[in-house]
């Protein structure tokens, strides 16, 4: 689809190009702005173009402000088209891809990425972006509901997921034996705090007033400080289900934990 052909044009014109590239300085096996730039200019040429300019970005991949590709997109209106040899280069998303290629394509502008045989200025390399961007996007969908169905097995199996909640401790953190990974352990001095938290609600007390009682007695939290909050407060009372030691399996089951129960 990269091959030769006749240059596209606009008014008898030859089309307006402008190249970019990208690297993270933490990525050491990418290849270099300047190759980069190099090759992009190589099929600029050959479609016989007329190259208007290059912009290259260069960070680590926490922190990219991309002010090059940003001074590309201020000077839409100079070019046509812009060629990358990566599509990552553009926009490390695919649906951020996608909405910039929407985009672009608003405004009669399009973009090249010879990584992917992409070239927006045919009707055919457009129809292939939207095929591999769709792709791209369902891969991450099916991703995104593996893990949230492995989530939802080690639930089923009565093992907690995430940080062990106010009153239990970890026993893969003691043990580092992953098989009790999502098991939970009591931790006593917490426990007497969830049933004290349990009873001045059951007594009548308000979120803002149980948060006043344990900073008054000084009680620390779970990350050890005394900034107890009512959301900390709400987030603790509304597990009593879990506090009293069972859960609902997928089918909707009662079940009871393996590790004891404070309420």
């Amino acid at each position: 689809m990269l091959g030769r052909t006749h240059s596209k044009v606009r008014g008898g014109f030859a089309m307006r190009a402008v190249v970019y590239g990208r690297i993270s300085t933490d990525l050491q096996s990418e290849t270099s702005v300047n190759e980069q730039i190099r090759r992009c200019k190589q099929y600029v040429e050959m479609k016989g173009w007329e190259l208007i300019s290059e912009f290259s970005d260069v960070g680590t991949g926490m922190n990219m402000d991309r002010d090059g590709f940003k001074s590309m997109m201020e000077r839409i209106e100079e070019w046509d088209v812009v060629v990358a040899f990566k599509l990552d280069r553009f926009h490390r998303s695919s649906a951020n891809a996608q909405s910039w290629a929407s985009d672009l394509n608003a405004v009669g502008k399009n973009f090249v990425a010879l990584d992917i045989d992409v070239d927006t200025t045919t009707a055919m390399g457009m129809a292939v972006f939207r095929i591999i961007t769709a792709l791209n996007q369902m891969e991450v969908e099916v991703t995104k509901e593996r893990t949230r169905m492995g989530l939802q097995g080690v639930k089923n199996e009565g093992r907690w997921v995430g940080k062990p909640p106010y009153g239990y401790d970890s026993v893969f953190a003691s043990t580092g034996d992953e098989g009790d990974k999502g098991i939970l352990s009591v931790k006593q001095s917490e426990a007497e705090i969830v049933k004290m938290i349990f009873e001045l609600r059951d007594s009548g007390s308000t979120f803002s007033s149980i948060v006043e009682s344990l900073i008054g007695a000084g009680v620390l939290t779970k990350t050890g400080k005394r900034s107890w909050s009512t959301a900390t407060v709400r987030d603790i009372l509304n597990r009593r289900d879990f506090y009293e030691g069972y859960y609902y399996n997928l089918d909707n089951e009662r079940q009871t934990y393996t590790w004891g129960s404070i309420l």
